[in-house]
């Protein structure tokens, strides 16, 4: 696996964010950076348990940042989306993605696929969804699989239980033994990854 040229990618990228972790204090609450190297974890095990397709599944960060976790699942997923509701944190994506880039092809990887968008905006907000769609073609209910920091997970667990399709996937990271339970949705993974902070639901 060490020898895959997709797992140097991945293994290249998470050790390009996880250098420039943050945290921060603000209306929405505590906010922090998804550690990359626990997300290749996850993204293989979602991948190879058949979670995540790159012909087919269209992916949604609610409240992706600096867009870093988008940037890895652009390899995995035919569209991967972004909805960030702080401009200055989200500010950072284009820069670093940028920078990450160049890299990458300095070190004869793969570059990012063009298959990221990330909007500024609330993702609790239905104007948010009609910018990506007019962007995207993708709407709220074409989403197969949300993402989410802790940070406001209950509120997304249900915009999701109510507006998603059946079927549809959400994963929370920040987690560690005591996990919640959402109406509507029903838990696929305790511990997405074996990373001990990560668990998977599903639409019913």
């Amino acid at each position: 696996m060490e020898s895959n040229p997709l797992f140097k990618t991945l293994s290249f990228i998470a050790d390009f964010y996880d250098r420039c972790k943050f945290g921060c204090e603000g209306v929405e609450g505590y906010r922090k950076s998804t550690d990359m190297r626990k997300c290749i974890h996850f993204i293989l095990e979602l991948e190879k348990s058949g979670f995540l397709d790159n012909r087919r599944t269209s992916f949604l960060d609610l409240g992706c940042a600096d867009g870093r976790v988008n940037v890895m699942m652009s390899y995995m997923v035919r569209k991967s989306i972004g909805i960030e509701i702080d401009p200055d944190i989200l500010s950072e994506y284009a820069p670093m993605k940028e920078k990450l880039t160049l890299q990458l092809q300095e070190a004869g990887l793969i570059p990012p696929p063009e298959n990221i968008s990330v909007f500024q905006g609330s993702s609790l907000e239905e104007q948010t969804y009609r910018q990506v769609f007019e962007k995207t073609g993708v709407s709220f209910q074409e989403i197969d699989f949300f993402y989410t920091y802790i940070t406001l997970h209950d509120l997304f667990g249900e915009l999701i239980a109510e507006k998603a399709k059946p079927g549809a996937l959400y994963m929370v990271y920040g987690f560690s033994k005591v996990l919640p339970r959402y109406e509507g949705l029903e838990r696929v993974l305790s511990d997405v990854g074996s990373q001990g902070i990560a668990a998977l639901y599903r639409k019913k």
